[in-house]
């Protein structure tokens, strides 16, 4: 699943330091400097044993080991610790930094139903390029704000084949729907927040701010409508984080089966030939601090995809 669940909460791995030019270092050097980085920044930093995890590398490398070895090995290595925890080269963040990462401009659609029922399709989105992200953002918000203005009796917000990526954009271009005040934690292995997820807060003037940029103003629907949220084995890392942004929120329910099990966020550093590690480093939990790094469980079960949204419908029309 490490090659479908790619990236979540890359904000902390734009905060990280870029290499500098230093000098050629031995693959053992290379090896110490990635363990002692993916130790520190961990969440099973207190439950799991990293120096027998580098004692096993550096028994199978010496200096004559191509340095591509070393990275698939360290590679390797980070899975066993967590399955959310992955290595980028340096072309593929580049490709991050470009947009060129997202194969689809819009990785998302929506359309009515019966003239009744908003249907929003939304799938990951993985770039950190803030031309893609504002773009992405205010096209979603305003694919919303369309299906808002057709009067639909309630939504269904689709995340079922959403694995993750970048969460900003995609947080701003639902907010509408999310509403206003705090919907997530980022809480690390000390129990401690590290970062909250807002679209809107109500400022000390009580004026309603903006809490994420990529947004031009704050749009929040004055009705509380009835919302499902399809979610699925697909639904990872930063899709799951959009789960738990509506998990409690009025009027709605998570319909599915449960979500992939990677509700986590990512520390990143960069090593010295900007190789970038990923490493897992805290875990999303809603606004009611529920969330535990595990898979989200739906509210009612739903496994038959020719049903789902005919279940969908039912509860909309029952909780309208």
């Amino acid at each position: 699943m490490k090659n479908i669940i790619f990236l979540t909460s890359l904000l902390t791995l734009m905060f990280a330091c870029r290499p500098n030019k230093q000098r050629d270092i031995s693959n053992a050097e290379y090896v110490e400097i990635a363990l002692d980085s993916i130790e520190f920044y961990s969440i099973h930093k207190n439950t799991y044993n990293f120096d027998s995890l580098k004692s096993n590398i550096l028994t199978q490398i010496n200096d004559s080991t191509k340095r591509e070895v070393v990275i698939e090995l360290l590679n390797y290595a980070i899975d066993e610790v967590d399955i959310h925890s992955y290595i980028l080269t340096k072309d593929q963040y580049k490709n991050l930094e470009t947009g060129k990462a997202q194969p689809h401009k819009y990785p998302f659609q929506g359309e009515m139903i019966d003239g009744k029922y908003a249907l929003l399709t939304l799938d990951g989105f993985k770039g950190v390029d803030s031309t893609s992200s504002d773009n992405y953002a205010d096209s979603l918000q305003r694919l919303l704000l369309h299906l808002h203005n057709k009067k639909p009796i309630g939504w269904i917000v689709d995340l079922r084949n959403n694995t993750g990526g970048w969460e900003y954009p995609m947080i701003a271009g639902l907010g509408p729907l999310l509403g206003e005040g705090i919907l997530a934690y980022e809480v690390n292995r000390d129990g401690k927040i590290e970062n909250e997820y807002s679209y809107a807060k109500l400022n000390q003037k009580s004026i309603l701010t903006k809490q994420i940029e990529l947004i031009d103003s704050v749009v929040i629907f004055n009705e509380k409508p009835s919302i499902v949220v399809l979610i699925g084995n697909e639904t990872g890392s930063a899709g799951e984080l959009l789960t738990l942004c509506f998990l409690d929120n009025p009027n709605t329910i998570l319909l599915g089966t449960p979500t992939n099990g990677v509700p986590t966020g990512i520390a990143g550093f960069f090593m010295p030939d900007s190789t970038m590690i990923c490493v897992t480093s805290s875990v999303f939990k809603n606004r009611n601090m529920k969330g535990n790094g595990k898979p989200v469980q739906p509210y009612i079960y739903e496994s038959d995809n020719t049903e789902i949204l005919s279940r969908a419908y039912k509860w909309i029309d029952e909780n309208r």
